[in-house]
């Protein structure tokens, strides 16, 4: 509890609202979308565990499968262990979306390595580097620098991350 009530105080101050969590992540789908062709979107962490936001997201025509390790009753859900090599073919989707997922990993970058293998583009939304929320939140397992990010971009120049 203090560390959720500490999260909220750090994101006033430094200006990082839950705002502009909710304006980065449906930017961030808007684009995943502008991406799709014929193949649709894979969304990577639709679990059970989502925001209003995620839910509609999830629930969107462009998305062809939802993936998460929780077991949900979502359109074109299926259960699975994204740590693991994901159940598709090179370039079954236009888009992978994953939005606040890699940070819940141990190794997020096998998962990143899966998404760009999986489509042709992978959009990643990440908690931003300087939100204490991001920093104080109990199941976050990795904390991404700006240097990170850059890493990741480059990576696979198919590759936009979000914060």
């Amino acid at each position: 509890m203090i560390k959720w009530l500490l999260a909220g105080i750090g994101i006033i101050i430094t200006g990082i609202s839950v705002n502009h969590h909710i304006e980065t992540k449906q930017q961030a789908f808007d684009y995943a979308k502008s991406l799709v062709g014929d193949k649709g979107i894979i969304n990577l962490g639709a679990g059970p565990h989502r925001t209003l936001l995620a839910d509609v997201i999830a629930k969107s025509p462009e998305v062809r499968a939802n993936l998460d390790i929780v077991p949900d009753g979502l359109p074109n859900f299926i259960q699975w262990d994204i740590e693991n090599p994901l159940p598709f073919g090179d370039k079954t989707f236009d888009v992978t979306f994953a939005s606040h997922v890699l940070e819940h990993l141990d190794n997020w970058q096998f998962t990143l390595n899966e998404a760009t293998r999986v489509a042709d583009y992978a959009v990643i939304v990440l908690p931003h580097p300087l939100s204490p929320g991001g920093w104080l939140n109990p199941y976050h397992k990795q904390h991404f620098s700006k240097g990170d990010i850059a890493k990741m971009e480059n990576t696979s120049s198919n590759t936009t991350v979000w914060f």
